[in-house]
């Protein structure tokens, strides 16, 4: 395996996102990006499940037959019925639009929906090593229910966390993404992708991690610089792979 690795990401697969996520998909491929990691939402907002698309999982397959990885995405992508703790409103009603869905989730609500995304994809014939939660938002007993669900690893925006028994190991790398709710967000992660950018590649990160979600290819100068970032990142010897090439067995 190549020391240098790139993982790149599509966030918040599902079918009425897939037609901005099959253009994001060929111009990544156009861009030399062999192989992404899919995070798919089994039931996104409560609406109907992804095994309700045929067509749509049939694409998923294909996709994953020529490279890419299927990861189970939370299981709604939202917080329906739940009630914020003070201190959760930032990250709920600022930093996400109500869909921190593993943040302050309960135990037993949490193992049922890991439980049945994990047999969702598996009935479809697709991986379920990776777990990432919306957001990358969870709290600290998430680290431990994961394993005993069976996924091999999960990320955080600012690590890779891996699940090697008998203990868990994380790899840290600031993920590049974008926020584009608002024209200040816009410029903002314009500014801070650009520093990030730089760092890694002065200090010549060996993780590379870009993560993607389907309106960040509405706004052109969103798109445009990651299009640089790619490319950058691919001329300076980083090679594309997927998250679950870091898993040991």
């Amino acid at each position: 395996m190549a020391e240098n690795l790139l993982f790149v990401t599509l966030h918040d697969v599902y079918p009425m996102n897939r037609k901005k996520i099959e253009k994001q998909r060929e111009a990544l491929a156009a861009w030399g990006i062999e192989k992404v990691g899919l995070l798919i939402v089994p039931f996104y907002h409560h609406k109907k499940s992804i095994v309700e698309d045929p067509s749509f999982c049939s694409w998923i397959s294909t996709c994953a037959s020529l490279g890419d990885e299927t990861i189970v995405h939370g299981f709604y992508h939202d917080r329906m019925g739940r009630t914020d703790k003070f201190s959760e409103l930032f990250w709920t009603r600022i930093y996400t639009q109500q869909e921190a869905e593993f943040l302050g989730i309960e135990k037993k609500v949490a193992f049922r929906r890991l439980e049945e995304a994990k047999k969702m994809f598996m009935s479809l014939g697709w991986s379920t090593r990776g777990f990432i939660a919306p957001g990358w938002l969870f709290d600290s007993p998430l680290l431990k229910w994961l394993p005993e669900v069976g996924y091999a690893y999960t990320v955080a925006i600012d690590r890779i966390i891996l699940f090697e028994n008998p203990s868990t190991s994380s790899i840290f790398s600031f993920s590049h993404c974008w926020s584009n709710r608002s024209a200040w967000r816009r410029a903002t992660s314009i500014v801070w992708n650009s520093w990030l950018k730089q760092r890694n590649i002065l200090s010549k990160k060996r993780y590379v991690r870009v993560g993607l979600h389907p309106e960040d290819s509405d706004y052109p100068a969103i798109w445009k610089q990651v299009e640089k970032i790619i490319k950058d990142f691919l001329e300076v010897g980083m090679h594309p792979e997927t998250y679950g090439s870091l898993v040991k067995s």
